[in-house]
């Protein structure tokens, strides 16, 4: 929900955000949120974990504010990360919602699969649904073994001499052993799109089932180290889940051009050619750019490595709204002095233009959607630096 203030009403300390977080919410080792105005004046910072609900109070704050979320991971690696959305309406309200989970109890197990007719470098194959696994290929048979969730349908999805195929494995249970003929058993996927646009292209499908869990439909990457690596591989997908993510992207000289359907597919869609870009400046303080296409939002990252630490800054803001109020709250510096602002060097940009399902402001995290959540429809520019 957002909100605004009219800067004659500011007199008092008054909420400037809201922040709800859901009990079940995944939340790393260290979680913060903070304001800050256009000059970079921290105005409230809070830390929070999941089950809880904090509020950013001050009497400085404008129209809009930037809203920055920086958490903590220990593992698998020390990683500090700060990602701030600017031009957000004071008194708006965030809420970090804990995912729907299964209502499906599942036990770990381990899985046997054995394919005949399967041969390096003119087939392959991947497993959903499956954990860790080992295997071998040779005389024509691919063995594998996995450890898995069960019991469980396992959807494998491959390509055969360049023709994107597959198969389903129905209710697998620990301990099972699953035959199949890669030439007889493997069938062509009946809706596909050949990837012709200019330059290097990649595809890949997901479907989402009633609980929102993904499955991989299909990755066109398999195809890189077979004989049949091509630079426009064929997309393909099957009817049955209940929604789709695909996400297609194009290589060219300059960056790269990546398109994202969530909801019912259609392979029918059109890809931009090209695009211009030059970069002038590339300070947190100074970004300075043109870019030759409309866009809805565009994101800007800065990065180091501090003994092995990973620190990253990402920012968001709409057109016409410069990089401002990036500023590291003394709370958070004096509890992470390795945290310098001045040690970071720009790593990436790139430009979202939303088709449908949104607008900028409900890309921020915790914004409540008021466009349909299901379904969004999107052009991605990344252009190399």
């Amino acid at each position: 929900m957002f909100g605004c203030h009219k800067d004659d009403d500011v007199t008092a300390p008054h909420t400037i955000l809201t922040l709800q977080v859901d009990t079940a919410y995944p939340v790393t080792a260290d979680n913060w949120i903070f304001a800050t105005n256009d000059g970079g004046e921290v105005l409230d910072v809070k830390s929070y974990t999941a089950g809880e609900t904090v509020t950013l109070v001050s009497d400085k704050a404008g129209d809009k504010i930037n809203v920055t979320f920086f958490n903590r991971r220990e593992s698998p690696f020390e990683t500090n990360s700060f990602v701030t959305y600017a031009d957000v309406p004071g008194g708006t309200v965030l809420r970090l919602a804990a995912s729907a989970s299964s209502s499906q109890e599942l036990e770990q197990g381990a899985v046997k699969f054995k394919i005949s007719n399967y041969y390096y470098g003119s087939c392959t194959v991947d497993f959903s649904n499956t954990g860790t696994g080992t295997g071998s290929v040779g005389s024509g048979m691919l063995d594998m073994d996995f450890s898995f969730y069960g019991p469980s349908d396992i959807f494998m999805s491959g390509y055969r001499k360049g023709v994107p195929v597959y198969n389903w494995a129905k209710a697998v249970k620990n301990g099972d052993v699953v035959m199949r003929d890669f030439d007889a058993d493997f069938v062509a996927f009946p809706h596909q799109r050949k990837l012709d646009f200019t330059g290097t292209n990649h595809g890949i499908i997901y479907g989402i089932d009633a609980d929102g869990n993904y499955l991989t439909i299909l990755d066109t990457y398999q195809l890189l180290g077979t004989t049949y690596k091509t630079d426009q591989p064929v997309i393909g997908y099957i009817d049955g889940f209940v929604s789709y993510d695909m996400t297609v992207s194009s290589d060219k000289s300059n960056g790269q051009i990546s398109y994202q359907s969530i909801g019912a597919l259609d392979l029918s869609f059109t890809m931009p050619t090209a695009f211009n870009f030059s970069l002038q400046s590339n300070g947190m303080r100074d970004l300075s750019f043109s870019f030759s296409e409309d866009y809805t939002y565009y994101m800007s990252a800065w990065a180091y490595t501090q003994d092995s630490e990973n620190i990253r800054w990402y920012f968001e803001a709409p057109p016409g709204v410069s990089v401002k109020g990036m500023s590291l709250p003394s709370e958070i510096a004096a509890k992470y002095p390795q945290i310098d602002v001045s040690k970071f060097k720009h790593t990436s940009i790139g430009f979202t233009k939303i088709i449908e399902g949104g607008s900028y402001l409900e890309n921020i995290l915790g914004a409540t959607a008021v466009s349909d959540p299901k379904t969004l429809k999107k052009y991605t520019y990344s252009p190399k630096l």
